[in-house]
């Protein structure tokens, strides 16, 4: 645990006030934006989850860019090409992606509409850094996958 909190530490030092951070749902992108806030760093959020969005605008003073689009309550995110066109608009610093697969260095997508948002958030971004420990495909299996950046 030693490894991660230090890296979480490196991370947040190098945040500045104003920068645009990106963030998928997982555990630990609620860690870092409670860092972020306890170190009183004023960012803007952007993200398509609308678990993130929740959280941040409940708990954080950030900034919070919310893209047009359409709630997808099933899986708690705004999908639809209004959000990928509001996300290409923005030079993103860090995006903390979370994929389901990855094979070499690069990550994979199962949803074709989530592809699609972080293939542009990964485009934007200055650096990415993977939250979540992906499956690794297997090479005859990778074409039925949207392959969303790499690393």
């Amino acid at each position: 645990m030693s490894t991660i909190k230090e890296y979480l530490e490196h991370i947040t030092r190098t945040i500045k006030h104003e920068d645009i951070i990106a963030f998928d749902n997982h555990p630990f992108a609620y860690k870092i934006i409670d860092e972020l806030f306890s170190y009183d760093i004023k960012i803007s959020v952007i993200s398509y989850s609308t678990d993130i969005i929740k959280y941040v605008s409940k708990y954080t003073n950030f900034n919070i860019i919310v893209p047009n689009g359409v709630v997808d309550s099933a899986f708690h995110i705004i999908v639809g090409s209004d959000v990928v066109q509001t996300f290409s608009k923005y030079r993103i610093r860090y995006y903390f992606i979370t994929a389901p697969f990855i094979l070499g260095n690069d990550l994979y997508q199962t949803i074709p509409a989530i592809a699609d948002i972080q293939k542009t958030l990964n485009t934007n971004a200055n650096d990415i850094f993977l939250l979540n420990r992906p499956d690794v495909l297997d090479n005859h299996s990778h074409h039925d996958y949207t392959l969303v950046g790499s690393f």
